[in-house]
């Protein structure tokens, strides 16, 4: 992987534009258009739902199959990219994303709906650890640190932008544009990847074949996943459709984990992770991941069912989250080196603590400049963590070995989110039944009090939306207690190396 990374450097730029931009523009549109579908998707299901005819039982699939399809190509990007080749890996699977798009915008129903969010998923899980370590190496030493604007304004960006198309499709009342933004999306990375990355690439020189019994295992894995996740949240964990599915699963996963810590070329290192630095860096970025993915669920459900937000409103709402991210990117930039990812995870989760405290109690009396604020600081100290934890993660140890505890750390990363989704639907319908039952289990209602039932109803799932919400804040103590821990293991490697570092390394 270090070789292709290298190439790139190589490279003279065949125009004015800076290699740099012409990669991060590519990392950018890449990844990012998966996330921008993720988070539109979770905005406009209703809008889909009426246009394709679709069971709310069914609404869920797509992106449930989405997320699992991402994981699975995470870990496979840096071995395909051995294999081919940055250029041929990057163009072939940027066109593989633009079919399930081009799939997605021509959809009939949930069938056709599901496949094209499956082929974006492993498309762009593929493209993910394949173009974003050499956006990373592409930045010059001297402003290296602008990387972190790209990432967080990129890739975060990319979802607070979805969340905010998202809820523009609502007003509209039209969502097939969504998907042809990615069409567009992956046409510019495929015709610019096309010119402008290297077409004379080093033959990578594996040190051992790549273990085809770990590739079987893992997707073997994520197949027995899709099975209990797609119907654990109507059917609970014990339906026949759900625990023995999952138990498989589970069990799968033991065997792969096993067979990959003793591979010689493992498709996940998790060897790599073998001291307090890593491990907390890698526990920070994935409580974070799913502390946002809670958080946005939460949030939404609340907005939707309880305050009956307009869609205007619903749009300025996600406005300030973007708002908040690009904050965050700022203060990255400016303070990583000077801080450190452990300083500015403190910082981070002190805020994601601050939310969780005022979202426990939320009502339908708040205000909403208050409420736009309070998003733009979850978005701002979520992705603080988040980038912290995966950069401290990266740079924590031996710098040739930083590839493996960053691979390392993604797929655990969104393995993990992409499991979380359909327990948090599981969760949430269980503790509003709970609530439910609590409010009315000493009250008669009958068919005079219907005005009265819709109040209930709204009660118990405000106090399942309170729950969720101290499960957040319980991610974000245990985010303060891992960037705690990352401040004790050290500063860490900072991005923009002085020139004595520059020249011991060499």
């Amino acid at each position: 992987m270090s070789q292709q990374i290298h190439t790139v450097k190589s490279v003279k730029g065949k125009t004015a534009i800076p290699q740099y931009l012409v990669i991060s523009f590519l990392t950018i549109f890449a990844i990012g258009a998966q996330y921008f579908s993720n988070l539109s998707y979770v905005l406009n299901q209703g809008v889909i739902q009426i246009g394709l005819h679709i069971s709310s039982d069914h609404l869920l699939l797509p992106s449930i199959l989405s997320n699992l399809a991402f994981a699975l190509g995470v870990p496979l990007g840096p071995a395909l990219t051995r294999k081919l080749g940055l250029r041929k890996n990057y163009l072939l699977f940027t066109l593989v994303f633009l079919c399930g798009s081009v799939i997605d915008m021509m959809s009939t129903g949930i069938v056709t709906l599901s496949i094209g969010r499956v082929i974006q998923g492993i498309g762009s899980g593929i493209l993910f650890l394949t173009i974003l370590p050499v956006s990373l190496r592409s930045f010059p030493n001297k402003i290296r640190n602008l990387f972190l604007f790209m990432i967080i304004t990129g890739l975060f960006g990319a979802s607070a932008l979805g969340a905010l198309c998202g809820s523009l499709s609502l007003y509209t009342d039209a969502w097939r544009w969504l998907f042809l933004l990615n069409v567009i999306a992956s046409l510019l990375c495929f015709i610019i990847g096309y010119f402008r990355l290297p077409r004379q690439e080093e033959k990578a020189q594996e040190q051992s074949p790549l273990d085809k019994r770990a590739v079987v295992l893992l997707c073997s894995t994520i197949l027995a996943l899709a099975v209990p996740l797609c119907n654990l949240t109507h059917n609970g964990f014990s339906s026949i459709y759900v625990w023995p599915f999952l138990s498989i699963a589970i069990l799968l996963l033991g065997l792969f984990i096993y067979v990959d810590l003793k591979a010689e070329a493992p498709l996940v290192p998790f060897r790599s992770l073998k001291s307090a630095k890593p491990v907390s860096g890698t526990i920070m970025a994935v409580v974070s991941h799913s502390s946002l993915i809670i958080a946005i669920a939460g949030i939404n459900g609340f907005l939707l069912n309880n305050m009956d937000l307009s869609y205007l409103n619903l749009t300025y709402f996600y406005f300030w989250f973007l708002v908040g991210i690009i904050g965050s990117a700022i203060l990255k930039t400016l303070l990583f080196d000077k801080f450190g990812a452990g300083v500015l995870g403190i910082l981070g989760s002190l805020v994601v603590i601050y939310v969780s405290f005022q979202w426990r109690v939320i009502g339908t009396d708040i205000s909403l400049p208050f409420l736009y604020f309070q998003i733009a600081c979850l978005g701002c100290g979520v992705s603080m963590v988040l980038v912290s934890g995966a950069l401290g993660t990266a740079l924590a140890g031996d710098i040739h070995k930083a590839s493996h505890r960053s691979a390392t750390l993604h797929s655990i990363r969104n393995f993990i989110g992409a499991t979380l989704s359909p327990f948090i639907g599981w969760l949430l319908l269980r503790q509003n039944t709970i609530h439910y039952q609590k409010i009315t289990g000493n009250l008669n209602v009958g068919d005079s009090s219907r005005q009265l039932e819709v109040g209930f109803k709204k009660s118990a799932i405000l106090g399942a939306y309170h729950d969720l919400f101290t499960l957040l804040l319980i991610l974000g103590i245990i985010m303060l207690i891992a960037s705690g821990a990352k401040v004790i293991t050290g500063k860490g490697r900072p991005l923009v190396k002085k020139e004595k570092q520059m020249l011991q390394s060499e």
